[in-house]
């Protein structure tokens, strides 16, 4: 009979070819244990990455749940649900509102208008007048349906510091038929890492449910598996719900809003806004609240900051801020090259219509800045043109990747690149339906479908495949069951802390996410 060396030398051969083979026989004596031999991850991205399926999503999440959740987990007393809806879209409206928080001016510029972060802001917007509706009740056409679920552990930090976002996008039903009344929510949470000793291993058990969804064929099952981990979490794993406040508060993930709530008196750009969750107290256990507050919207810098004759004191410092990007705009590859723009120069909006974020229209080709960024490319070696570069901007913001940087020969992007369609100012839709695999699924953009679910589906599976057979353990991620909360200072009022301003939220945003990877599992691109 063969000894057991021999055998295992023999499997060894089989597996990992002669050359490891060699190394072993001059090595120690081989002890027999398990072999660790792992199928090649293949999952399907449309059950494991972006879940539009209807009978998933539809079954498996609300907005009533979201909010209504929140204001659980806050435990102010009395707090409900439409409660957290109104205090939200009355941040459109001007003072005195409802009174629940912040409105659209209690913020101005030097000039006087209604502003966040010094840019001007649209105030009031059309969107305000949602205090007036209820989004909860199915039979409205002012309902607020879920449209997609999205897995976007492509986003990790690669030391593991949290496991990514994890997304939930809502439609308003009006929009269905009514193309001049649409709405969309996207609440996008990071995840902590329930075992940050492990670094990016940490985060395996949120990898395994995703990848598990995949060989799930009943979308009742996945829709109540998707249910429980947004809601619930992976109580057994130690991973946090989706849904809680410190997720989307400063430090970690935001809500978004893509607006086109139209009336005839009152038409309106296509806009795209971002919020914080700010829970703020005096201190533990006294009177405390829970508010959305508008913040900037990021990678979004204001349109005039592109323009050599702009009176905006922050535009020569961005200027030199974009020269220093240069060489990352320059890499040629559409899922790969990006700019960091500070928070300093992001506007509190994005359009995604007229020349407001159009930052080609503000640009001259032969200007000083232009000239500038032209010495840079040329040190770089690069055929790029500055104008070029510009476009390539334009696609990190909000409305680029959503309307602006739409392909057309005005927007090709040098190296042959040209940014991929959206469906015209959304890449999820509530108006058309498409048949996949015998299942009635919400429409995606082809820029989702062609160019960037294909590269998260590449980074995902490369992560499940290199998960080492035996599980990291560290201690776990302990939360204390209450969210976390801003100390803010007592007021006129007695006991009650005053909300902070979206200056101080955002301020705390930056100083809590300093020193965290740039680089994600998906490449340096923080967006899309």
């Amino acid at each position: 009979m063969l000894s057991r060396q021999i055998l295992a030398l023999l499997l060894v051969n089989l597996v990992l070819g002669a050359p490891a083979q060699a190394r072993l026989l001059t090595s120690r004596p081989i002890t027999p244990g398990p072999a660790c031999i792992r199928p090649v991850p293949d999952i399907d991205p449309r059950r494991s990455l972006f879940v539009t399926e209807l009978d998933v999503v539809q079954n498996a999440i609300s907005l009533e749940d979201v909010l209504g959740q929140l204001a659980r987990e806050s435990r102010i007393p009395g707090l409900q649900a439409i409660d957290l809806w109104d205090q939200w879209w009355d941040t459109q409206n001007p003072s005195p509102g409802l009174g629940l928080g912040l409105n659209c001016d209690d913020r101005t510029n030097l000039q006087g208008d209604p502003a966040i972060n010094g840019f001007p802001i649209e105030c009031p917007r059309n969107a305000g007048n949602e205090i007036n509706i209820d989004p909860f009740d199915p039979s409205s056409l002012s309902f607020y349906e879920p449209i997609a679920l999205v897995n976007r552990m492509d986003l990790m930090p690669d030391d593991g510091s949290n496991c990514g976002e994890y997304r939930v996008i809502f439609a308003r039903r009006s929009g269905e038929n009514n193309a001049l009344r649409r709405n969309l929510l996207i609440f996008e949470a990071t995840l902590p890492n329930p075992q940050p000793g492990c670094e990016a291993d940490g985060c395996r058990a949120v990898a395994e449910f995703w990848a598990r969804l995949s060989r799930v064929r009943d979308p009742l099952v996945r829709a109540n598996m998707l249910r429980g981990f947004y809601l619930d979490g992976l109580p057994t794993r130690g991973v946090e719900p989706v849904i809680r406040i410190a997720h989307f508060s400063p430090g970690a993930g935001q809500i978004r809003t893509n607006q086109f709530l139209n009336t005839a008196s009152s038409p309106v750009d296509w806009q795209l806004r971002e919020y914080k969750l700010a829970m703020f107290c005096t201190a533990p256990g006294t009177q405390c609240g829970l508010q959305f507050v508008p913040v900037t919207v990021k990678t979004n810098p204001w349109g005039d900051l592109f323009s050599d004759t702009s009176t905006e004191r922050r535009a020569r410092p961005f200027m030199r801020q974009l020269i220093s990007q240069v060489d990352e705009l320059a890499a040629p590859d559409l899922n790969r090259f990006f700019n960091v723009i500070p928070d300093e120069f992001n506007a509190g909006q994005s359009n995604s219509q007229g020349s407001e974020n159009n930052y080609v229209s503000h640009f001259d080709p032969s200007g000083l800045f232009a000239r500038a960024m032209q010495r840079r490319l040329t040190n770089l070696g690069s055929n790029l043109t500055p104008t070029e570069v510009v476009r390539r901007s334009q696609t990190q913001s909000c409305a680029g990747c959503h309307r602006l940087s739409n392909p057309s020969p005005a927007n090709l992007l040098g190296d042959g690149l040209v940014w991929p369609a959206s469906l015209g100012f959304v890449h999820v839709t509530e108006r058309n339906t498409d048949v996949i695999n015998s299942a009635l699924h919400f429409r995606i953009s082809p820029a989702l479908d062609q160019v960037f679910i294909p590269h998260r589906e590449r980074v995902f599976e490369g992560y499940l495949a290199d998960l080492p057979c035996v599980q990291c353990l560290s201690l776990p991620l302990t939360g204390s069951g209450t969210p976390d909360f801003i100390a803010m200072p007592v007021s006129s009022r007695g006991s009650a802390a005053q909300a902070p301003t979206p200056d101080e939220i955002m301020a705390l945003d930056v100083i809590r996410k300093q020193g965290r990877s740039r680089e994600t599992l998906g490449g340096p691109r923080p967006v899309h």
